[in-house]
């Protein structure tokens, strides 16, 4: 999308189960009657047609860890690679992103600082950011992950399809043009 339309994006953490145990819980436990082998598999096919692939993911990994490592990627520059590091590893791979040692395994994969980094989450040093960000979201009424808002639009829940940004972003830029030249003397 960057490549056809004029993005600055700014990506915040937001933790939709703050409550999750540290060791994470099955999906099945947290939500009675859920068929998670069903819902990945849908994720999976859905996925396909975009060149993203979900694993048969049981277990609800608490996020923190993952989003504090988060933090610290963008504060040394690796966040892209860090993000997409740890989707692959929880939806494609199934791991424990809520595991100190998968999240120092990805940051060194991405070539983050490992000893500052475990030294880090040692301290909670992201944590008032995921905090205050987590406050916010819900002052704003946002309650699902991820959440786009776009400027001149409002908010976008949801995965939603390149198509649906496209438009979208298409109706934002021409109202911003007309918008433009309408003040323009």
């Amino acid at each position: 999308m960057k490549k056809e339309f004029q993005i600055a994006d700014r990506w915040l953490p937001f933790e939709i189960h703050p409550d999750t145990p540290v060791e994470g819980v099955l999906w099945r436990d947290y939500f009675p009657g859920m068929n998670p082998d069903l819902f990945f598999q849908q994720l999976d096919d859905r996925g396909k047609k975009m060149g993203v692939r979900f694993g048969p993911q049981p277990l609800m990994s608490n996020s923190r860890l993952a989003m504090e490592g988060g933090e610290f990627a963008k504060a040394h520059g690796r966040y892209d690679a860090y993000h997409a590091a740890v989707f692959r590893a929880y939806f494609t791979d199934c791991k424990d992103i809520g595991d100190r040692s998968v999240i120092l395994e990805l940051a060194k994969e991405v070539e983050l600082d490992v000893v500052a980094l475990d030294a880090a989450l040692e301290g909670n040093i992201y944590l008032p950011h995921l905090v205050e960000t987590r406050r916010d979201a819900k002052a704003n009424g946002f309650s699902a992950a991820p959440t786009f808002v776009i400027e001149g639009y409002g908010a976008l829940s949801g995965a939603q399809p390149l198509d649906t940004f496209r438009d979208i972003l298409r109706g934002v830029t021409e109202a911003g043009t007309r918008a433009t030249s309408g003040t323009v003397q």
